[in-house]
């Protein structure tokens, strides 16, 4: 069955999407043409969307990016299309067609009380759609399990071929799930609210813990290697005071010029091949955003909470017990949960919990130790 693509501004016909591109970015420089009318026939690869059309229904705005009113020097950021990557990615496909912005999300998720089982699922989203209705449940989509390796012994566990094949797993099973999504070059077709819009897939985001980024991107895991940063590469004594101008980042060239010169170790990067190094318009290293709930309320909070504690407990008296006092003496509040044991179950916290301590430690520990021996004696 043939397919002919008919321009809307000079009726004429083609039988290849390519050729039909390229005679609408000669046609009219101007205007973004979004469809395309079937002549005879119907237009072939259609899929039907798994989100509601009207989440689709401004496309074009998602696809401009909006720089009115504002002086020329300055760029105002918003949703994802009005960052540099998309303006990047909209120049390497038609102009006739549009960015599919893929979300990623993975974790791994204990899945009893005891810990010893879990699962790894990876979640996809759409950066078209925009952020408030992104962040609704049904506007993500669950796209699989990644296998999990299990050894017989903790020595087979920790060797390096086990970690090598676990990496090497991790990538394969990336690669059969987002293959479909980049196979040839035609892009693929949706119809919304009955027209036939053309796409092409790139991955903008990928959101994960910093273990599981390091997963993504291939780099060393441990804080103590000497390029412990995903992001960049920069030795880890130097990362207290680094300026701007020193700051050397990661990106598919540099790095695959490591791995093919055999010389992984010297850049912190496992020999292994990444498979997003193949994958367009993507930095796999900057692409991996921090997670906030990983990062700051069960990483770097919870850190605090157990420097201080520790910290509390080399000096004289009981002031870890008397912070618990002072938490457990926290009046009631709407909204505010109360820790009637104070400090003493960390583990167990929750990060939702540990934002609700966010809102109380600063004046818990506020005047609770003083090296001035007058402060000490009020």
């Amino acid at each position: 069955m043939s397919t002919n693509f008919q321009c809307e501004y000079c009726n004429h016909y083609y039988t290849s999407r390519n050729a039909y591109a390229q005679h609408v970015e000669r046609c009219i420089k101007t205007v973004i043409c979004s469809s395309t009318e079937e002549s005879g026939e119907d237009v072939s690869s259609v899929n039907e969307m798994l989100l509601d059309n009207e989440d689709f229904s401004h496309i074009d705005e998602f696809q401009i990016i909006q720089e009115e009113n504002l002086p020329s020097e300055e760029k105002s950021y918003g949703e994802q299309n009005s960052g540099n990557w998309w303006k990047y990615a909209e120049e390497s496909i038609p102009s006739s067609a549009f960015i599919l912005s893929i979300i990623l999300y993975s974790d791994v998720t204990t899945t009893d009380t005891l810990g010893k089982n879990s699962l790894h699922p990876i979640y996809l989203s759409l950066g078209n759609i925009s952020t408030w209705r992104r962040n609704k449940e049904d506007a993500k989509q669950l796209l699989g399990y990644f296998p999990i390796l299990s050894a017989k012994n903790k020595t087979k566990k920790e060797s390096s071929d086990f970690k090598k094949l676990a990496r090497k797993t991790f990538h394969d099973s990336i690669k059969f799930l987002l293959d479909p999504l980049f196979q040839g070059d035609g892009g693929v077709d949706f119809n919304i609210d009955g027209k036939d819009v053309w796409f092409f897939s790139r991955i903008s985001t990928i959101i994960c813990d910093w273990p599981e980024a390091c997963t993504f991107s291939l780099t060393y895991k441990s804080a103590n290697s000497n390029y412990p940063c995903h992001f960049c590469l920069v030795q880890k004594e130097d990362l207290i005071d680094i300026r701007k101008d020193q700051l050397i980042l990661r990106d598919h060239v540099n790095m695959k010029e490591y791995f093919n010169n055999g010389t992984s170790n010297s850049a912190g990067l496992e020999q292994v091949d990444n498979y997003f190094w193949n994958i367009p318009n993507l930095n796999i290293y900057t692409a991996t955003v921090p997670d906030r709930m990983h990062h700051l309320d069960l990483g770097l909070f919870k850190y605090q909470i157990e420097f201080t504690t520790e910290l509390l407990k080399l000096k004289p008296g009981k002031l870890v017990d008397d912070m618990n006092k002072k938490i457990v003496k926290i009046p009631r509040y709407s909204g505010l949960k109360v820790f009637k044991k104070g400090v003493q179950s960390l583990s167990r916290l929750t990060a939702s919990e540990y934002r609700d301590m966010m809102k109380i430690m600063v004046f818990v520990i506020d005047g609770l130790y003083s090296e001035d021996p007058l402060v000490e004696n009020l």
